[in-house]
């Protein structure tokens, strides 16, 4: 996208988050980046606001999306809804001149994100999606080894969350409609960040679902989803969400052509990381040499830092809308190939 949406004023960035279950944090995010200024928060449900009044106070507040776009304060809103709702509020919210920020996904196909992507060229506007797990401190530790090319090039990757716990019945994301399935939720980090450790093209995906617990009225997400991705160099990268695991998984599982790197446990970010390490695997003269990667100092406020200073021109923005469309359109390449039992091509066009 061509950086068109300069912000030219000196003044704070008004910037309202829509949304305040997970909003929450985005809202606190906003508000702690130098650039933007948190003017309003908005939810439908009014208790919603309220909860969080003390929290925000001197923010405007709102209960429908229209009250927002019409406070000429606001030129960017973050969206923190049901995925299905995405493309077109996004859409609305362009169209009205203001930057949009999503939270993952981008969108629930690959044509409703390349029509958000032309709108905001159309409108000048900024566009991005919330992968903020491109800041965990886990990922960040791998991430550095990885391209310092402390084990080559990376040839094998496996990405997992796993867990007993299973998305609350009742819920939107309980509902294939609305979320689209698993991984168009936490699975959205899995392949962002799989695209990053892996830079060759993505050409090819294998997904399969699987639904272990009897069908449940209002419940119709699968409690496995798993994609398994291959590249044009030959590399392949496993993705898989397991709601319904009794077993624990490893995060991550890394092979590379000197080299690998094994993490256990998910590290969310944190400005003080809690004692803990990345495993990497070194060949020696009698074996694997192990040796500990402390985990990275990061906070998942630097994604709105960047957006604030992007927005003045001070910054490449981090993340993109045509890499979060990519995401996105493995995700849908893996329901295809789940629903068909067959392997999935991917758009050539969307990874060059």
């Amino acid at each position: 996208m061509k950086r068109e949406w300069f912000e030219t004023s000196d003044r704070p960035i008004g910037w309202a988050v829509v949304g305040m279950g997970m909003g929450v944090w985005h809202a606190r995010y906003v508000a702690r980046s130098p650039g933007l200024k948190l003017g309003a928060v908005c939810d439908a449900r009014p208790e919603g606001i309220e909860k969080r009044a003390a929290e925000f106070d001197g923010v405007a507040r709102y209960t429908k999306i229209e009250e927002v776009l019409a406070d000429d304060r606001v030129s960017g809103v973050s969206l923190v809804l049901p995925h299905d709702l995405h493309a077109p509020e996004a859409i609305r919210c362009l169209k009205a001149g203001r930057h949009v920020v999503l939270d993952k996904p981008f969108c629930l196909s690959v044509a409703e994100g390349r029509r958000m992507i032309a709108v905001a060229r159309k409108e000048r506007r900024l566009l991005s999606v919330f992968h903020n797990r491109r800041w965990d401190a886990d990922f960040v530790a791998i991430r550095r080894v990885v391209d310092k090319g402390a084990i080559g090039k990376v040839r094998y990757l496996e990405s997992r969350i796993s867990g007993l716990s299973r998305m609350p019945k009742g819920a939107w994301r309980a509902d294939r409609r609305r979320i689209g399935g698993l991984l168009f939720d936490w699975g959205a980090h899995l392949i962002d960040q799989a695209l990053l450790l892996i830079t060759s093209r993505p050409v090819a995906v294998y997904g399969f679902a699987q639904r272990d617990i009897p069908e449940e009225k209002g419940f119709d997400v699968e409690d496995r989803m798993q994609a398994v991705v291959r590249f044009e160099d030959g590399a392949v990268a496993i993705v898989a969400w397991a709601t319904n695991s009794p077993a624990p998984m490893p995060r991550f599982v890394i092979e590379g052509e000197r080299g690998g790197i094994r993490s256990e446990a998910h590290v969310h970010s944190t400005s003080k990381p809690k004692e803990g390490a990345v495993d990497l695997y070194l060949p020696g003269p009698k074996g694997a040499i192990k040796k500990q990667i402390p985990l990275a100092r990061v906070d998942w406020s630097e994604y709105y830092r960047n957006i604030g200073a992007a927005l003045r021109g001070k910054a490449k923005l981090a993340v993109r809308p045509e890499e979060a469309l990519r995401c996105v359109a493995v995700a849908e390449a893996a329901y295809e190939s789940a629903r068909t039992g067959r392997v999935a091509t991917l758009q050539r066009a969307l990874f060059l």
